[in-house]
């Protein structure tokens, strides 16, 4: 509890930050919510088809919302957020098994955001496709330990009106503790979330 506790604290904080100093003209907000999925066995000598295998290395959330994320736009094609995940790892890296043993598994992660949509622009049934790719720091809490992350993420809007859609994304998130091996050094995680945008009018 004192863990998570830490967490949401952070998460309010990088929140109140996020509305004091990322304003734009249009004060655009994008908010997500979903579910995600965890591998640990993911480095880099994982192969491409090694990311996939849903049922050795994946942990899917048993929540059905279990990942949410907060964004507002600060300029071009640039956006900012925060948000927050859970998860309960059963499935381990090769080598660091620990049998008959579950481990909650908690995140706090910012990332700066870049729209391709300028770049790569797709429509397909009047829903309209933005993919966007993002970088930024994160924090990790699992099993008793709490560790910094750097991550990569690769991500596709899918607006189904102008204000609805769903949100996917991948993020690799590098392990930057050399203590903490249980995830091999990276941690791979997939999410998928309902997405609402807000637009505000200035005042």
């Amino acid at each position: 509890m004192k863990k998570f506790t830490k967490l949401s604290i952070l998460i309010f904080t990088l929140l109140f930050v996020l509305n004091v100093n990322s304003q734009d003209e249009n004060h655009k907000w994008q908010f997500s919510f979903g579910t995600n999925a965890v591998d640990l066995e993911a480095d880099s000598n994982t192969s491409f088809t090694e990311f996939f295998d849903v049922k050795d290395n994946w942990n899917l959330s048993k929540s059905p919302v279990s990942m949410f994320m907060v964004s507002k736009h600060v300029g071009g094609n640039l956006s900012f957020g925060v948000g927050a995940a859970f998860n309960s790892i059963t499935n381990y890296a090769t080598g660091f098994e620990l049998q008959g043993r579950t481990n909650d598994y908690f995140s706090v992660d910012a990332m700066l955001k870049y729209d391709l949509s300028d770049l790569v622009s797709m429509k397909l049934l009047d829903m309209d496709f933005h993919p966007f790719v993002g970088i930024g720091p994160g924090m990790t809490s699992f099993g008793e330990e709490c560790y910094l992350t750097a991550n990569g993420s690769l991500g596709l809007n899918v607006w189904l009106s102008e204000t609805f859609g769903l949100t996917l994304m991948s993020e690799y998130k590098e392990n930057l503790s050399d203590s903490i091996m249980l995830d091999e050094g990276g941690t791979m995680r997939w999410s998928l979330m309902l997405t609402l945008k807000f637009d505000e009018d200035s005042e």
